[in-house]
């Protein structure tokens, strides 16, 4: 297989649009095509990852992730929004999904296809009855039909001809034509496509394109086609012939930045984008509506290292760029007007983020709190609530619910179906699963064995993994979880950790686990293998404040924020150990959690009774502080915000209760909304949500 370099396709193969058109020059968003999912292929670790789409701000959140075929290129999802399929280039295969409606979850409805040789990219027709496939090594392009039940594949005969290292493939919004960029022969294929079969057939001889071309969007009125050319550093334009679909060649190519791989244009074709590998950045086409011609638009955008690709999402508003250096993604809105990029902040991704795919729908994704539990240092167990979702105020869920021996800590698989918590003297932990109407837990079997003095438990984002700190054996425990009834299985030996370690914490995408050692003051960082769960030591670990109590990973994956309570202060450092900076909330700081937007962060201060609350710098990661507030808040130990960014609660070690804040969505200011009584002492706190 080649070294990786990779490009993106336009909107139009990639995030399945169909037609002209989807955007509009005001910035309001069209019937369904509001952005809900986000799929991201990572080549470096095999993995797709899971967004949620902020259909307001752009943002991507973090899901989960699934394991693809080696070396996953190319991602696309069909017109429908129900099936992802994965272009695997090192096992020659596609993956194929389906879409969880509701969640954005993905489930592999079985066997990956054979491909031809290296697929470097792949996209489905604007009718979602084709796939196709571009084999880089093979010089030649795998036809599927899909199938509209399950979304499996099915080829089409035998794989059709193209240039020399096809790199690049895209359907034309009419569903009429598909066009193969040729990296190696300098040229586009053109094929008129069997609306009832799927067969390719080709259109005479293909067209000479500059300098090895990894990239091919079309406009959406099927008018236009542009090519980036890498060798070259330029775009060139083409007409499309409405009856053939052949390409004419319009005036000299457009200049690019160094070394660009993708190009994409909005849905309203008034702006193209290009992604300059070597410059780290995206240079802005104004689009002819008559020739087609671009003409440059300002100075090109910065991006992190190596972008990728380009894409537009299907409301126009957002333009996304994954950053194969930074193992991330780049997040910008875009000026309805001038078609202008700004900055939006960044999302995580895994290792080597190169492609990425958006889905569309009539309704933005919506988060809604359902249920929360409190651990119960003195009484040995879990107190359940039901969230009123308008509000924010609990509801208790029938009587308390048995655990081991001072259980410490509670964590909720990202399903909402099964329950975890570490129990300190009993030195196990209790798995539960979780009614889905009334939220009341069911224990699973006899507790499972720990190390010595549990104190914290985090599950991995993909749901599959459970972590452990244990806080007198200076180690952590990994299992796996049982999909189907949620048991735990120890993963065997554990692997060391620092001196006493008092919390645990995953971050976003899932790569890797951060744990606070309470006396030796500083944090161990392990990768996750997204295979089997085992945890690797990223070696020398990261001196933070005295005592670190907790430890959390900001939404976008970028930041890590520790609370000190020895020194009442946070830590701050960036996901690879670089240290931002410190805040300083009150006195003995014992639990920090930071709001899914990923804009406040509230600290919990066991000694001066009270939570501070924070602004996040979504560039810098460094907290400034908004105040603080006392009301309800005696001897607190554990902290959360809810999964709609709508409420904070706190568990009161000393007042033997959880007390519910609402969160100023425009200050981060919080007000108090209700206090219930717990158990004995409660340790910490964790609540579900369902998204929609």
């Amino acid at each position: 297989m080649r070294t990786i370099i990779f490009v993106l396709l336009g909107l139009f193969g990639l995030a399945g649009c169909s037609g002209g058109g989807g955007g509009s020059s005001n910035g309001s968003t069209p019937a369904n095509t509001t952005p809900r999912f986000a799929y991201l292929a990572n080549p470096g670790d095999d993995t797709i990852s899971i967004y949620t789409v902020n259909s307001s701000t752009g943002q991507l959140r973090s899901n989960g992730y699934v394991m693809a075929g080696t070396t996953p290129m190319s991602v696309a999802v069909d017109p429908s929004g129900k099936f992802v399929y994965v272009a695997n280039a090192g096992s020659n295969d596609v993956s194929v999904f389906a879409i969880n409606a509701n969640t954005g979850a993905l489930t592999s409805i079985g066997a990956s296809v054979p491909a031809g040789t290296d697929p470097s990219w792949i996209t489905v027709d604007p009718s979602g009855k084709f796939v196709y496939v571009a084999n880089f090594l093979s010089n030649n392009v795998s036809v599927y039909t899909i199938s509209a039940s399950t979304g499996a594949l099915t080829s089409v005969g035998s794989a059709v001809a193209a240039g020399t290292q096809p790199d690049a493939i895209t359907v034309d919004p009419t569903g009429k034509f598909l066009y193969v960029a040729n990296s190696g022969s300098n040229n586009v294929s053109v094929y008129t496509i069997n609306a009832g079969t799927g067969a390719l057939t080709s259109v005479g001889s293909p067209v000479a394109a500059g300098t090895s071309p990894f990239s091919v969007a079309i406009d959406p009125s099927s008018k236009f086609a542009y090519v980036v050319n890498s060798g070259s550093n330029n775009v060139s334009v083409y007409t499309i012939n409405a009856g053939t679909g052949a390409l004419t060649s319009v005036g000299s190519p457009a200049a690019t930045g160094s070394l660009p791989f993708s190009v994409t244009l909005d849905p309203s074709g008034r702006f193209a984008y290009v992604a300059n590998t070597s410059d780290n950045t995206v240079s802005l086409y104004s689009i002819n509506a008559i020739t087609g011609a671009l003409t440059s638009v300002g100075s090109p955008v910065a991006t992190g290292s190596g972008p990728a690709s380009v894409i537009v999402d299907p409301s126009g508003k957002f333009a996304y760029v994954p950053n194969q250096g930074n193992n991330d993604v780049s997040v910008y809105t875009i000026n309805a007007s001038t078609g202008m990029l700004t900055s939006a902040g960044r999302a995580s991704g895994r290792l080597t983020a190169y492609a990425l795919a958006i889905t569309k729908g009539a309704a933005s994704v919506t988060y809604t709190p359902t249920f929360a539990y409190a651990t119960n240092e003195s009484t040995n167990d879990v107190s359940a609530y039901r969230i009123n979702a308008s509000t924010g105020v609990l509801a208790s869920v029938g009587g308390n619910v048995s655990a081991g021996t001072s259980p410490n800590s509670i964590m909720v698989d990202p399903t909402g179906k099964f329950a975890y918590v570490a129990n300190f003297n009993s030195a196990n932990i209790s798995a539960y699963t979780i009614n889905a109407s009334t939220g009341a837990l069911t224990s699973i079997g006899s507790p499972v064995a720990a190390g010595s003095g549990p104190r914290s438990v985090v599950i991995d984002p993909s749901g599959r993994f459970v972590y452990v700190a244990n806080f007198n054996s200076n180690d952590v425990s990994s299992y796996t979880i049982n999909a189907s009834t949620g048991a735990l299985t120890s993963m065997g030996a554990t692997v060391p950790a620092g001196a006493n370690p008092r919390s645990i914490s995953a971050d976003p995408s899932g790569q890797r686990v951060f744990v606070a050692n309470y006396s030796s003051n500083d944090v161990s960082v392990y990768s996750i293998n997204p295979a089997t769960g085992a945890l690797t030591s990223s070696g020398a670990n990261i001196v933070v404040g005295s005592n670190p109590h907790a430890v959390t990973v900001d939404p976008s994956g970028h930041f890590v924020y520790v609370a000190n309570w020895g020194s009442n202060s946070v830590s701050i450092f960036t996901i690879n150990g670089t240290s931002v900076g410190s805040a300083f909330p009150g006195s003995g700081p014992y639990a920090i959690s930071v709001d899914p937007t990923g804009r406040f962060a509230y600290v919990a201060n066991n000694l001066s009774d009270n939570v501070s609350a924070f602004s996040v710098d979504v560039n810098t990661g460094t907290l400034a502080s908004i105040g603080t507030i006392g009301t309800g808040v005696t001897g607190p130990w554990g902290i959360t915000v809810d999964s709609s960014g709508k409420f904070v609660y706190v568990a009161n070690w000393t007042a033997h209760n959880v007390s519910a804040y609402a969160i100023n969505s425009s200050t981060g200011v919080l007000t108090i909304a209700g206090a219930i009584a717990s158990g004995m002492n409660p340790t910490s706190i964790t609540t579900t949500g369902t998204i929609q």
